[in-house]
């Protein structure tokens, strides 16, 4: 960006600060365009993309916090399971010896002709009947042995089943922890490149500001100058009816000023234009 320049305007002459103010305006102007451009377009950008990263940040953290309690629940699920089928298997490592020899299509016919024979009262006597009942009762109770270890053996199976289903969601579940937990960094660094770029903006539009400001004081130093300048031209225009002549009398009158306040020893012209501008303000 330009500098303004720090020449005292006092040394230039009326078309050089015409000029001057020209090129002043022309930046300013091109100033005020680049802050407005930060204000208005470039700073509403940025900011809505932080809404944006912020929010996704928020609905993935949440979805995180979410998996991880389904992920909690599925292995207290699986160790439960676990349990049961720890559980499962030592009932039938402890009760396989004990199945009988039998089938279980040979006691259900025993069981069953056993029963004819007490309904029909075909035993000769009581001892007989209750040798039938002590049979029947025996051949239950491996019955219901021989189920109560296929009825175990297919709860086994089932669990087994089941835990992997869960195995199955928990590695879902993790694959989906391990895809947000990147995302979420993702996210992270592009967030930090936006507070980077907005922190720039905010450099950037400082800057412009403190150009404009020294442009527009320079621009008011201008101005005044202008304006004295053109007071004396009409002042002059008035008092001698002709044109100053491109500010040399001006400036001549303006040193001669600064001289005799300095001290310093005057010309006969200098004293001169000193004294009809001190005899005019009278």
């Amino acid at each position: 960006m330009s500098s303004v320049d720090q020449d005292p305007v006092q040394n230039l002459s009326w078309d050089a600060l015409v000029s001057l103010k020209r090129t002043l305006l022309k930046q300013i102007n091109a100033l005020t365009n680049k802050i407005i451009d930060i204000e208005n377009a470039q700073s509403p950008i940025v900011n809505e993309n932080i809404k944006q990263e912020k929010n996704k940040i928020i609905s993935m953290t949440k979805r995180l916090a979410q998996n991880r309690t389904e992920m909690n629940s599925n292995n207290s699920q699986l160790l439960m399971i676990s349990e049961k089928i720890s559980k499962s298997k030592n009932f039938v490592s402890t009760m396989g010896p004990r199945i009988p020899t039998e089938s279980e299509v040979d006691l259900v016919r025993i069981l069953e002709s056993s029963q004819r024979l007490v309904d029909e009262k075909r035993y000769k006597s009581e001892r007989e009947k209750n040798e039938t009942l002590s049979v029947m009762n025996d051949a239950s109770m491996k019955l219901e042995a021989i189920k109560a270890i296929h009825a175990v053996n297919q709860q086994i199976v089932d669990l087994n089943t089941k835990a992997e289903e869960i195995k199955k969601i928990l590695k879902n579940l993790d694959n989906e922890m391990e895809t947000l937990q990147i995302k979420i960094s993702d996210t992270r660094y592009r967030l930090d490149k936006l507070f980077e770029a907005r922190r720039q903006q905010a450099a950037e539009r400082q800057s412009y500001l403190n150009d404009y400001d020294k442009f527009l004081s320079s621009l008011d130093s201008v101005n005044s100058r202008l304006d004295a300048m053109s007071k004396w031209r009409k002042k002059h225009r008035r008092e001698y009816s002709h044109p100053p002549g491109d500010d040399a009398v001006f400036k001549v009158k303006e040193s001669a000023k600064k001289k005799f306040e300095a001290g310093a020893k005057l010309s006969f012209e200098e004293l001169k234009l000193l004294y009809e501008d001190n005899s005019s303000e009278k």
